[in-house]
């Protein structure tokens, strides 16, 4: 890698699009869990994308992020002390939150944005008081599916 790239030639890490929301869905389940709150699985929605670079370069090498969103449903009055746990065990595993708010005077009146250092990827829990919903995101950094050949930005 040269220094004139800024890195955006860098490896991307190496994930195929059914791993990453294997992945992604188990993560939504142990946030849910921490929060003591099930899933609805109606609700669970993979939203897969092509990357797009800082300046909107794009490649045809396979590269993807995914965003895994799923709801769950919980009293308002809950929501602030489940999504606390959710923070506590984040920072446990050594995410950087980044946001947390739990003010029932605005919309979403819960919410906690934390970030992965190490492995890049984002989280974002956010709590409404209509309908009674705890909405989960999960977002992925840029991956390439194994075996492709990564192209040069």
């Amino acid at each position: 890698m040269s220094s004139d790239d800024g890195g955006k030639n860098a490896p991307l890490p190496r994930m195929s699009r059914q791993d990453a929301q294997t992945w992604a869905a188990h993560f939504t389940q142990s946030m849910a869990r921490s929060a003591g709150v099930g899933i609805q699985e109606k609700s669970i929605d993979p939203q897969f994308h092509n990357c797009i670079g800082k300046h909107d370069e794009v490649v045809n090498d396979g590269r993807f992020d995914l965003t895994y969103r799923a709801e769950a449903r919980l009293a308002p009055s809950l929501q602030g002390s489940a999504v606390a746990r959710i923070r506590d065990d984040l920072k446990k595993r050594g995410y950087q939150i980044t946001s947390f708010r739990d003010d029932n005077s605005v919309q979403p009146a819960v919410v906690l944005q934390a970030y992965s250092p190490d492995q890049h990827f984002s989280v974002d829990v956010s709590g409404y008081t209509s309908p009674d919903v705890l909405d989960f995101a999960v977002s992925t950094p840029c991956l390439i599916p194994p075996g492709a050949k990564q192209e040069k930005l």
